[in-house]
């Protein structure tokens, strides 16, 4: 893996996705779609690993949407990072539930600490950004870590394709 074919995801948890991370709503299934699209180009671009925090919301939605094309293209590879060991326990059964089967599926899980500490997310999103090129991200300005990721993301001069600015 190196910095030239990799790729990271940034983006809100569900509460500040439009409709909330409905999955259902017009609004969300644009986003995947739009995400899917982005996925496809940066593909087609040369990239081949793609790097999800895993939050839930974006990062989920990333992660599962890369897994979702393996079957189609040839040497396509998630990589999850975790901020801390477990950290996929800590929600809902049912978005623990998602979070365990995309990290059975990954292609290589990255756990950057043993236990959760102060500021471990945004060590999380350092570690990706400093290792990609480009970055696809849903920003609308309102998240603090998807602003710290962003924002870090143009000081490293990342390529970035904002998917907030297509819905």
């Amino acid at each position: 893996m190196n910095r030239e074919t990799t790729c990271c995801f940034t983006g809100p948890r569900p509460p500040r996705l439009p409709m909330n991370g409905n999955e259902y709503s017009d609004e969300i299934i644009a986003l995947k779609a739009d995400l899917r699209s982005a996925i496809f180009d940066a593909y087609y671009d040369g990239f081949r690993f793609f790097m999800s925090g895993m939050a839930d919301g974006f990062d989920l939605f990333a992660a599962e949407t890369v897994l979702d094309m393996k079957d189609e293209f040839e040497g396509i590879a998630l990589v999850a990072v975790l901020p801390y060991s477990g950290v996929q326990n800590r929600h809902s059964a049912a978005v623990s539930c998602r979070m365990n089967s995309v990290l059975q599926r990954a292609d290589m899980v990255c756990c950057l600490s043993e236990d959760y500490f102060t500021g471990c997310e945004l060590l999380r999103n350092k570690y990706m950004v400093e290792r990609s090129s480009r970055i696809i991200g849903y920003y609308n300005g309102l998240s603090r870590g998807t602003a710290h990721c962003w924002k870090y993301a143009l000081e490293n001069g990342l390529e970035t394709v904002n998917l907030y600015e297509s819905i």
